[in-house]
């Protein structure tokens, strides 16, 4: 496992459409070769976005940490006086004080939304629109409010790059047989800032070694291990794969994360399996503190799954300190939560009764 998870951190920064993430599907590909059955990739066209270059600053030219969000739009070059917006909804999650950067005439040249729960991050932009949209962090209100009372502009520019041309790759395999299936998956995209060691290569390690330790068990149904592609952006991969698969799925159990604090977070639905998760999750000898959130929040690959009507659960160790940062590196220390993940979803297969040791 460790050497794997290390392996597709190697890849570098893997935004859906970039070549990292291309090569790193291959690799995935092949490792996946070696333990299931019916491998395969499922490939599907989609426009991709990236940003080639951005900058955010105050009227002297002090520059202020910021990041445009996935899809923004561009302008090479942009100025205005600061102007509250109201609020900026993400992922259905978070609800974030928004500003608008207004030029002499009134008109709107961009958009500034800050990040309530943290430092600046890329986050996927659902406001849809051709204007430029910087994220930053929770300290930098406090600049924007000030340029805002003393009318003072902030100016910046935002160049991205779209290829409609590009392609979203999910890598799958499976072990068992039966009329049924569960579906295990990690997504193996980054965001264009990072190369993701805990969101989510750790991830999809953690669905590799659990193929592998189970591979001689008993299967009670199918299993699908699948790898995703485009989570990062909407949920691309997990919204095409979802719709395709007219199979019968038991229930969808997604791994997302895998940090370095010991609390456990799981999102699941509808509330009559939660409580099938929980009798499971109360007797694993493994040491965590479950936090339960029902019904799931939609910022995972489960959500298309959920929206079908089919049981759902994600499990992740939040890190939300280097979620999406250029510090979300490999790190030892997550090791252990590594393998503890690994023994906590095998327990739930068995609880489930999916397979049964042998």
């Amino acid at each position: 496992m460790k050497d794997q998870w290390k392996d597709l951190i190697d890849y570098g920064v893997k935004p859906m459409g970039s070549r990292n993430l291309y090569k790193a599907g291959i690799y995935l590909k092949e490792i996946m070769e070696t333990i299931c059955h019916n491998v395969s990739i499922y490939e599907y066209p989609e426009e991709s976005w990236e940003p080639i270059s951005w900058e955010l600053s105050d009227e002297s030219g002090e520059k202020i940490q910021a990041y445009p969000f996935l899809e923004s739009g561009s302008c090479d070059i942009f100025e205005g006086y600061v102007r509250y917006a109201g609020y900026h909804r993400v992922w259905d999650m978070y609800v974030w004080k928004r500003y608008m950067l207004v030029g002499e005439e009134g008109e709107i040249k961009a958009y500034v939304t800050v990040r309530g729960n943290g430092n600046a991050i890329p986050q996927m932009l659902f406001a849809k629109g051709e204007l430029p949209h910087f994220l930053v962090g929770a300290e930098d209100e406090k600049t924007l409010e000030k340029a805002r009372e003393e009318g003072r502009k902030l100016k910046g520019s935002i160049r991205t790059k779209r290829d409609c041309c590009s392609m979203c790759r999910n890598v799958s395999g499976y072990l068992g047989k039966g009329d049924e299936k569960v579906v295990l998956c990690a997504h193996y995209d980054t965001v264009y800032s990072t190369c993701g060691a805990y969101d989510n290569a750790a991830g999809v390690a953690v669905i590799l070694e659990t193929a592998r330790r189970i591979k001689d068990y008993k299967f009670h149904s199918r299993v699908q291990f699948l790898l995703m592609d485009g989570e990062e952006f909407h949920l691309r991969g997990s919204r095409h794969q979802a719709a395709q698969d007219k199979e019968n799925i038991c229930f969808v159990l997604n791994v997302d994360g895998v940090g370095r604090e010991n609390v456990l977070e799981v999102w699941s639905g509808p509330e009559s399996f939660e409580r099938k998760l929980r009798a499971v999750l109360d007797r694993s000898h493994e040491n965590f503190q479950a936090e339960y959130i029902c019904p799931p929040p939609p910022g995972s690959d489960h959500a298309p799954y959920y929206d079908k009507g089919i049981d759902v659960c994600m499990l992740t160790f939040n890190d939300q300190e280097i979620l999406h940062t250029p510090e979300d590196v490999y790190e030892e220390s997550k090791l252990k939560n590594m393998e503890k993940m690994v023994k906590i979803v095998i327990e739930v297969l068995e609880g489930l009764h999916v397979i049964e040791k042998v």
